[in-house]
Parts: structure tokens; C-alpha cells; sequence
């Protein structure tokens, strides 16, 4: 016998019209959860889609995508102020939820970006034009440009020589962010045994472990 057939059966303790009531709310109930975790589901989609179009903006560019969501909050019937409230709240989750690699490599936190300072653009615009100065040269021929710059070993030529450094660290970044990678993850696997060897109390093996990386 189900629920509704039982308290139907028992107006003693629930009227009938309780009982419609009672069973309205059980119905209606469900149909709200239900509509709340398909919304949960469609945010996170739609989180996700935000995302990938912010992960690597520019303060400027995620600038105009804000104003673009919001734009179309407003669209759907929100307030100024509630659109802008909303965006805010959905890269609140983003930024639970996702991560992105730092200059390191290492995954962090996603946060939004912030707006450059005029000291800040003019290091970017003088990197750029040097960027663009040293692009003609090969990497073996920014080597013998460094090596002739060291043997006159004066001021001017050895910042000339920080300015190769740079960009022939950027040109490697791929290459060193991977060897960081290696590194590290060799440093986890050696950790992991450390730590197994403590708790096997195996003070021999950690002794004989230590002293063969000296």
C-alpha cells in the first residue's frame, strides 16, 4: 500500500484535504530538486565554457567579455547591478573549481586578471621590442653575439648579454618547463620512498638512500 493510498485510507489523523496538500508539496518538491540539479548541471557547463574563454585573457579582453556577459544577463531580464553580481558569482566558482599552470608550471587557483600599471605596460612594450630586435638572429647566433659581448666584458655589453639570456630563455620555455617537470616529479617519487622507508622504520636503506645522493 503506498503512502497516499495509506493516509487517504486514515482521515483520523490526515484530513483529505491536508492530504492533497501534502501530497502537492512531495510532488512538487521532487519537480524543484529535479529543476535544481539539471541548473546545477547547466551552470557548471556553462562555467566551463566561460572558462576557456578566460583562462589565458588579458586584463583588457576579460574586460570586454565581462561586459558582454553581463549584457546578456540584462537581455534575460536581470538588473544592472544583479548581471553584474551573477558574473562576479560565476567566476567565484570558476575560481573554485579551476586551475591554471603559473610561471613555474605549478597548477593554481584560476583568478581573474588585473589591470596592468603604466610601469607594468612599459616593461611589457619594451620587452616586446626586443623580442622583435633579436628574432632575425639564429640561436647559435645569439651564442656568438653573447660570446663577443663577454669578452669586451664592459657595462653596456654585458646588459646586452642579460637581453640575449631572456630571450633565449623564452625561445627554451617549452624545454625548461619540461625539464621542471621531470625534476619534479623525480623529487615526488624520491619523497614517496622516503616517506616508506620511515614508516618501515628501514633507517639502513634511508641511510644507504641519503649518502648515494651526496
Amino acid at each position: 500500500m503506498s503512502v497516499a493510498n495509506s493516509a487517504i485510507a486514515s482521515p483520523v489523523l490526515v484530513s483529505e484535504a491536508d492530504t492533497s496538500t501534502l501530497f502537492d508539496i512531495g510532488f512538487q518538491s521532487c519537480k524543484a530538486e529535479q529543476a535544481m540539479e539539471q541548473g546545477k548541471a547547466r551552470l557548471d557547463t556553462l562555467d566551463a565554457n566561460l572558462f576557456d574563454f578566460i583562462k589565458s585573457a588579458s586584463y583588457d579582453v576579460f574586460m570586454k567579455i565581462r561586459e558582454i556577459i553581463i549584457t546578456g544577463s540584462v537581455d534575460a531580464g536581470r538588473t544592472a547591478d544583479a548581471a553584474q553580481k551573477q558574473f562576479e558569482r560565476q567566476i567565484g566558482r570558476i575560481s573554485a573549481n579551476f586551475t591554471v599552470e603559473n610561471e613555474q608550471g605549478v597548477k593554481v587557483a584560476y583568478k581573474k586578471p588585473v589591470a596592468e600599471s603604466k610601469d607594468a605596460k612599459r616593461k611589457a612594450e619594451a620587452r616586446a621590442a626586443e623580442i622583435k630586435r633579436l628574432e632575425k638572429f639564429e640561436d647559435d647566433e645569439l651564442l656568438e653575439v653573447k660570446a663577443g659581448l663577454l669578452v669586451k666584458g664592459d657595462n653596456k655589453s654585458l646588459n646586452e648579454v642579460k637581453k640575449i639570456n631572456a630571450e633565449m630563455t623564452r625561445r627554451n620555455s617549452d624545454v625548461i618547463a619540461e625539464q621542471k617537470a621531470e625534476v619534479k616529479a623525480i623529487v615526488e617519487k624520491l619523497n614517496a620512498r622516503i616517506k616508506e622507508l620511515v614508516k618501515d622504520n628501514d633507517i639502513d636503506s634511508l641511510t644507504a638512500g641519503l649518502l648515494a645522493m651526496e
